[in-house]
């Protein structure tokens, strides 16, 4: 259509403004129907990778292979595991002769100062997490990580210099008193544990720095996310693997009884293979949606993950508990809805300062009739 209106006004012939507004409309809405079925995939597909990796790493940590410390050596194997995954693709295509774009090593951003600040970052906020999930239940999940969009506001407000408008504040307010009535629920029902909300603010922080820093590295890859995760696996498994060693960790596992069992290694496995297509998958889901549609879908699939591990591990929880979620959920949806606000007047206003010139049907051309 683009072309054939081109050519229209290459000729000089006259252009009906009506009819080219109903193309472009009934155009867009063929597109939007056939992209239906394609977002929705995405969205699940993302919320089924999400979901798992959280569950099989309660699994791993819980202790349901026996007492050994596995926070730091689970963190250090996955990352492994996912660079081990792209290196194997990459032999696999080499070998068929198949031409694909696998990332290669770059030394000059793999070791720039972005890179290395995202992926010690990424492996503070992997290990607190570990840490979190070990001492808390996956229903708690949700409440126990709300801090993750007060640490990103205010941080975005001190490092990037982005405004605090009042909904905003409301907000980070719905959120923290979500918090505490959550935390006050797990006490009453006995399930509290002090290290695991310390741990779980800890790795909000982690997770605030890091989606900062992430934005710095897209831009310095040039939006690949793909060697993003390539490069952030590779050095965050460099980083990971003294602390795994000067923890314990790994020689405890060498001499237990884990090393002998397949389940527990496959599980790894599969857990090292998600937390490299979470990555993907969000980068896949941003891409076919919004980043603004990208945070409503996390906050929906909390939702959905909170009301799953209730009934998978069969739990109780009062009508102040699940209030406590509520007001976590409306905080990060009352924050979310407000960048969409900021979002669509910065490109409202951007559209009127742009002007279409428009030829008039009866108008030929440099000015002749």
């Amino acid at each position: 259509m683009v072309e054939r209106l081109r050519s229209k006004l290459r000729r000089g012939e006259s252009v009906d403004i009506e009819e080219t507004k109903s193309e472009v409309i009934m155009g867009e809405e063929s597109s939007s129907r056939g992209s239906y079925s394609i977002i929705a995939g995405v969205v699940m597909l993302y919320w089924a990778v999400s979901i798992s990796l959280v569950f099989l790493n309660k699994t791993i940590l819980s202790g349901s292979f026996g007492d050994e410390e596995l926070t730091i050596f689970s963190a250090w194997f996955q990352s492994m595991v996912a660079v081990g995954f792209i290196l194997s693709i990459r032999y696999g295509f080499h070998r068929c002769g198949v031409q694909a774009r696998v990332p290669k090593i770059e030394p000059d951003h793999l070791y720039s100062k972005t890179m290395l600040m995202l992926s010690m970052s990424s492996v503070c906020g992997l290990t607190f997490n570990n840490l979190m999930l070990k001492h808390i239940g996956v229903a708690f999940y949700q409440v126990a990580r709300s801090f993750t969009i007060i640490f990103t506001i205010g941080l975005s407000a001190l490092v990037l210099g982005q405004g605090l408008s009042f909904r905003a504040v409301i907000s980070c307010f719905l959120v923290v008193c979500g918090f505490f009535v959550g935390i006050d629920q797990e006490d009453v029902s006995g399930t509290l544990s002090v290290l695991g909300v310390i741990y779980g603010i800890l790795a909000s922080l982690s997770a605030a720095i890091s989606g900062i820093l992430f934005k710095k590295a897209e831009s310095l890859l040039d939006g690949d996310s793909l060697k993003l995760a390539y490069y952030n696996n590779l050095n965050c498994m460099v980083i990971f693997l003294p602390l795994c060693l000067g923890s314990g960790q790994f020689f405890a596992v060498l001499h237990s009884d884990l090393i002998y069992l397949p389940k527990f290694w496959f599980i790894l496995l599969i857990t090292g293979c998600l937390s490299l297509a979470i990555g993907w998958v969000s980068a896949l889901q941003i891409k076919y949606t919004s980043p603004i549609a990208h945070h409503l879908s996390i906050n929906a699939k909390s939702v959905v993950q909170t009301v799953l591990a209730v009934l998978f591990y069969q739990e109780s929880k009062t009508l102040f508990w699940w209030l406590g979620n509520f007001l976590v959920v409306a905080g990060v949806l009352m924050y979310t809805l407000t960048k969409i606000l900021q979002d669509a007047r910065r490109l409202q206003s951007m559209m009127g300062s742009m002007e279409l010139p428009v030829k008039k049907p009866n108008q030929a051309i440099n000015g002749r009739v």
